[in-house]
């Protein structure tokens, strides 16, 4: 009888693990058949690191467990629109052969990867608003911390704690406030992705109080200044401003500044449930903001580029988060949500409605009600033609033509509101 218990055992659990291999392979081919729908004049795939793309993913598994896994080779980045209907369940570790050569895909290695701590998840998440310099990040904080403001956990019956400035996090992400760093045990700046160091950074930043904490992080990329006091790991750096876009992503400290998104993520989604927000702003008002930055319009504009590239990089290897399988960000177009695109004060109420209400749905929130969640947006009323001046827009437009394709990222197919211009 013993013996017939444990075939039976035995016969359900590889029946749920083929259950599980076929609800990933599925969400893969599902990935594979979107990435490939749409061709470009230009080739996605000679915008990635040809010859190191497999050393990164080889070294990143080895050393840290991550699982940098990209379903399929394409073309065409902005045809990138797969959705998660159901949190994919995975079992046991699988091994994909990509049809990129050389390519390798270890997904759900649990020999690598940290234990799940699924408390740790539910009582904790960040929000990080993903975007370059220039993408609004003040301007759109506030409507963020209000709405995470509103909720109130169903369950507990307890409001959300939100924390818009987490200090702790800060130091984790980027290295700051050496001093609590030190005060926690640490002689040197451990790297972001230690274990030790992440458990640390979320005790302090989410403690077992019964409340559910967000935190929500906004550091643009790049960030500060050449030699901005603040203690990054990696500093913007200097050479940037003779490089080329495609050559500033491919450097190890663009890579890592002002954080590595890649070791954050693998790091934490073990004890955090991590959403990605991407903030996109028009292209021609994102460099006006900032047009005496780096020498001027031309090398800023080619240094947004180079950090739009690298970001694009990331998203598309990253759209599902791999502990539930759900969608891991979301665009903000920052035109959708300006007075000045629409001919009436309801219609941008109700465009600004339905971001919300999308916002809340993708985060998991109870609600996307907040009727004073724009009451401190400010628009800004210069024309960024004006701003550049004509000798630098001509240029500008052509950088606009190279984005084509790769920045912004798409938005979710048949939502209005996440349909961006560049």
């Amino acid at each position: 009888c013993r013996e017939k218990e444990q075939i039976t055992k035995m016969t359900m659990l590889n029946h749920r693990r083929r259950q599980s291999i076929l609800a990933f392979l599925s969400a893969a081919v599902a990935g594979s058949i979107l990435f490939a729908s749409v061709h470009n004049k230009r080739s996605y795939t000679s915008l990635l690191r040809n010859n190191n793309l497999e050393d990164e993913i080889n070294s990143h598994d080895h050393n840290h467990g991550r699982q940098l896994s990209s379903l399929s080779k394409f073309t065409d980045p902005k045809s990138v629109t797969p959705r998660s209907a159901e949190p994919i369940i995975i079992e046991k570790p699988i091994i994909i052969e990509n049809d990129a050569p050389n390519t390798k895909i270890n997904v759900a290695d649990a020999e690598h990867f940290q234990p799940i701590n699924h408390k740790s998840r539910n009582n904790c998440q960040i929000l990080y608003i993903l975007g370059v310099e220039g993408a609004t990040h003040h301007g759109f904080i506030p409507i963020l911390e209000n709405l995470a403001s509103r909720q109130v956990d169903p369950i507990t019956n307890l409001p959300y704690h939100v924390d818009s400035e987490p200090r702790a996090l800060k130091a984790g992400l980027f290295g700051w406030f050496l001093g609590r760093i030190q005060k926690w045990g640490f002689s040197v700046t451990p790297s972001i992705d230690d274990p030790a160091f992440v458990q640390r950074v979320v005790q302090e930043s989410c403690p077992d109080d019964g409340q559910k904490h967000i935190l929500i992080e906004w550091a643009s990329f790049p960030s500060g200044q050449e030699d901005d006091k603040r203690t990054y790991r990696i500093h913007r750096q200097h050479e940037w401003l003779s490089m080329s876009p495609e050559e500033i992503a491919n450097t190890d400290e663009a890579l890592s500044h002002p954080t590595s998104m890649n070791a954050f993520y693998q790091g934490y989604s073990p004890y955090v449930d991590i959403k990605f927000i991407v903030l996109h702003r028009p292209f021609l008002e994102t460099i006006a903001s900032h047009r005496d930055w780096d020498g001027g319009p031309e090398i800023h504009s080619n240094i947004i580029r180079g950090f739009m590239l690298m970001l694009r990089r990331f998203l598309d290897m990253h759209v599902f988060d791999l502990v539930t399988g759900r969608r891991l960000w979301s665009l903000v177009c920052v035109e959708r949500i300006m007075a000045k695109n629409y001919d009436t004060k309801e219609d941008v109420v109700a465009a600004r409605g339905r971001v919300l209400d999308g916002l809340a749905n993708f985060l998991g929130w109870p609600s996307g009600e907040c009727p004073h969640c724009f009451d401190d947006w400010r628009e800004s009323t210069k024309d960024p033609v004006d701003v550049l001046g004509s000798e630098n827009v001509g240029v500008l437009e052509e950088h606009m033509k190279w984005l084509e394709g790769v920045w912004p990222p798409p938005g979710e197919e048949g939502v209005a509101e996440q349909q961006c211009g560049i």
